[in-house]
């Protein structure tokens, strides 16, 4: 059996990856009065320089010979440019995104919105695996686990420390909140 805390810090984690952005959305709206085109440039940009351009460019590269090799040698050095390749996609994004779709709303309540846009489809996209967790571990609760799920998983799940599943919902949180900032960076 998966402890009910576990499965209620999922669900907190589901909440604050894809609700908790749709809800501020919203609200910030209402505050700010930014321009919706502002927040669905800023998702549309993530899906291309990150879901649909970094990430299969990172998955063939993954698979050739001299970066496995280089990976198993540094791999402090690889885990660095990993992260400088999600930087440099993301900010030239951003800057694209501004500089050609928004260049007529320049101002600081659209960076906002912007953010939210890129920060929300980032954290609905990973938020899609809290929904898997969530429901494994109500299968596992209610014995219904599909033949395909591993006794390795199953076994993670029901002793995993509770608090293991809201620290991601709080890791996308802050990451959120920095996507928004990265973009108010970028946009002045």
């Amino acid at each position: 059996m998966v402890k009910i805390s576990s499965i209620i810090f999922i669900s907190i984690s589901l909440f604050l990856s894809i609700i908790l952005p749709l809800i501020l959305a919203i609200i910030l709206h209402k505050k700010l009065r930014f321009v919706w085109k502002a927040v669905f440039v800023g998702g549309l940009i993530f899906l291309v320089f990150q879901i649909l351009t970094r990430i299969p460019l990172l998955s063939y590269v993954q698979k050739t010979f001299w970066c496995q090799a280089f990976y198993t040698s540094y791999p402090l050095i690889y885990g660095f440019l990993l992260a400088l390749s999600a930087g440099l996609f993301e900010e030239i994004g951003r800057y694209i995104g501004f500089r050609f779709f928004l260049k007529k709303h320049l101002d600081w309540e659209n960076g906002i919105a912007y953010g939210i846009g890129h920060g929300g489809l980032e954290a609905i996209f990973i938020g899609t695996t809290f929904l898997n967790d969530l429901i494994i571990s109500v299968l596992i609760n209610t014995g219904k686990v599909p033949p395909q799920i591993p006794q390795s998983i199953i076994s993670t799940f029901v002793n995993a420390t509770p608090l293991m599943f809201l620290i991601g919902g709080i890791e996308r949180l802050f990451a959120f909140v920095a996507q928004i900032g990265l973009s108010i960076i970028v946009l002045y």
